[in-house]
Parts: C-alpha cells; structure tokens; sequence
C-alpha cells in the first residue's frame, strides 16, 4: 500500500495511526510513504520508523508567478513519470493520496496504472489538489461533510482516534489555565494580544503557556524574557501540543485540521482564530463546521482585539454552563473511531480486487 501527501504535516500525521494499525495485522503489509523533497514530513517521516519504503518527489505547487508556474508544471510531469515507474516496480494493491501537491502525480500514475485509489481531505473545504484528484479516485474521504455521492464517505480525521485513545483514561486539570498556539509558524497578532494581557491574566489567577512559533520567539526573545514567570511561560515550539492541551482548562488556536481534530479528541473548550491567510480560507470553513454546533468560540482575525480576546477567554474559563455545552457537543462531534472507519474503506475497496 501506498500513501502520498506533504508539504505540510497536516498532510502526513492523519496518515500515522492508519499506519499504525496496518502494522499490527499479521502479516504485516508492505506500506510505502511518497512525500516531497522539502516539505515538513522529512523529518517527522524518516524519525517515526512506519514505513517500508520512503520515497520524495521534487514537487512544486503553483502560485501567481507565471514563471513559477511553468517550472511547477515541468516538476509534475517528471514526478508524474517518476511514480509511473516507482509504482509498476512497488505494484500496490492501493494508492491514498492524503493531499498536498505532491500527492497529484502519485494518485494520477495510480489512474493510469489502474491501481486502486483513495483520496482524503482533512479540511471543510476541497484543497486543490484533491478537488481533481476526486474525479479520478476510486473513493473520497473526508473529515468534514463537504459532500455527498456513490464513492464518498464520512470518516473524520484519524488523528482524532489516536489522541482519544491516548487520553480517554486521564483526569483533566482543574486550575484556571489558558494556552495559546499559533500553528507551527506562530501568529504574530495573538502573540502580541496575549503578551499585552499579561497583567491582567495575573491578576484574575489565570496560568498561561503561549506558544510563539520559533520566528517570532527568536526575534522577540529579549521582550519575552521581561515578561513571562511562572505563571506566565512562553515557548517558541512544542513537539507535543495534544499534552498542553490537555494541561489546560481552555484553549485558544488556529483552525488548522490537526488542531482541531486534537481540540475536539480532548473536548477541550477552545477559542478558534482562523489565520486568514491560507488557500481557500479553509481555516475559517473548518472553524465554522464546529462553531455552527456549538463545539467552540471563534473570532475572526479582522475582530481581534484585547477586549474581544479577553471576553471570550473568560467565558471560556469561568463560564460552567457554556463550558459543558461546549464539552456535550464536542462528545457528539469528535468522530473517535475515524481511524476504524478509514481503514474499513480501505478493506473494502481492497476486497472488491
């Protein structure tokens, strides 16, 4: 089996517990992961020992140069070329194309070869690269319900499956605690608020962990070491948010798919801040499939101020009622058993040969 996806771990991470548990069948398949060159994945990949075989494509995605783009194009076609070859010599019984740009070529050469293929979004919004490739794929996967149709199927994002089981059997924290994350580049904006309130989180007994991003840390590092004790930590980064998460009484975040699906695994109350400067505002449609529901808070970046941040924190915080309705939606919206679904997809789409 092949999965394909990158660029962003986003691409990559809803892939692992899928993998995980392929593993643990006996006999183990043989599972080969098709990355790019200079994506995030890179490291993650080669460090968490799943895959058989690693393989990376000199991939490109396309932007308003025309220049750029003509080099992306030329990229595709010798990726395109290149999978070709790669998967007659692996010859899978199924390609999984988890989105991204590098994904398109291994998905096509799939078509062409007539290897089985899935794709998966993990946003509430097609990305690019998975709105064509869902013409070609033999079945659609999806964590938000974008649509409906024959090869379609709801699964939810596996990620959610792995952290519920990792903390369904611990007992939240009770302290009055706030983390704040900007994604793994930072948001320079809920930085800045979240620094500036400093003193009136002290003086209502709230804890706060503020996670910058590596960028905004280094740059600011002097300023930041004036300002945080004890009560009030800042990082530049974390390998384990799902851990400060749970550490936490509320959370406020960016709506990336990871994010989320780690928010509503934990039921953690949260206040979303969709960054608005991603493809297709995706973060704003994922934000606003939870918040419809009532499984979080949101505000949008052009509402971000000291007042409104403060306001919904509290609520967030010191609010029981709107806190356990929070909790009671989000037991109803975290598709905990995402993982079982996706790989019951994947059995049966095997299955039919």
């Amino acid at each position: 089996m092949v999965f394909a996806g990158g660029g962003t771990l986003g691409h990559v991470i809803p892939a692992v517990p899928v993998v995980r548990a392929l593993r643990a069948r006996v006999p183990k398949p043989g599972i080969v992961f098709i990355g790019t060159q200079k994506g995030l994945e890179r490291e993650f990949l080669e460090k968490c020992g799943l895959f058989d075989q690693i393989h990376y494509l000199d991939a490109s995605g396309f932007k308003k140069n025309p220049l750029h783009n003509l080099l992306a194009l030329w990229k595709f076609w010798k990726c395109y070329r290149a999978c070709l070859k790669l998967l007659k010599s692996i010859s899978p019984d199924t390609v999984v194309g988890m989105g991204g740009y590098v994904s398109a070529p291994v998905v096509l050469a799939a078509w062409k070869l007539k290897i089985k293929t899935a794709i998966h979004e993990q946003n509430a919004v097609y990305g690019i690269v998975n709105r064509y490739l869902r013409k070609k794929a033999d079945r659609i996967l999806l964590s938000f319900a974008i649509e409906q149709g024959e090869k379609v199927r709801l699964v939810g994002n596996p990620r959610t499956s792995e952290i519920h089981q990792r903390f369904k059997n611990r007992t939240t924290p009770g302290e009055k605690s706030l983390l704040v994350v900007g994604g793994s580049r930072g948001a320079e904006r809920m930085n800045e608020i979240t620094l500036s309130l400093k003193d009136e989180f002290k003086k209502r007994g709230i804890k706060v962990l503020l996670v910058t991003g590596r960028a905004y840390y280094r740059r600011e590092l002097e300023k930041i070491r004036k300002i945080e004790d004890e009560d009030f930590l800042v990082k530049d980064f974390s390998s384990d948010l799902p851990e400060l998460m749970f550490r936490s009484r509320a959370v406020a975040s960016r709506a990336g798919a990871t994010t989320l699906a780690e928010i509503m695994a934990l039921k953690k109350p949260s206040l979303l801040i969709p960054s608005p400067n991603v493809a297709g505002n995706h973060q704003e449609k994922n934000a606003l499939k939870i918040v419809e529901r009532g499984g979080a808070l949101m505000l949008r970046e052009s509402e971000l101020n000291k007042e409104n941040f403060l306001a919904h924190v509290l609520r967030l915080l010191e609010d029981g009622k709107l806190r356990n309705s929070i909790i009671a939606n989000l037991n109803w919206l975290a598709e905990v058993g995402a993982c079982d679904k996706f790989l019951r997809e994947l059995d049966e789409m095997m299955a039919c040969g």
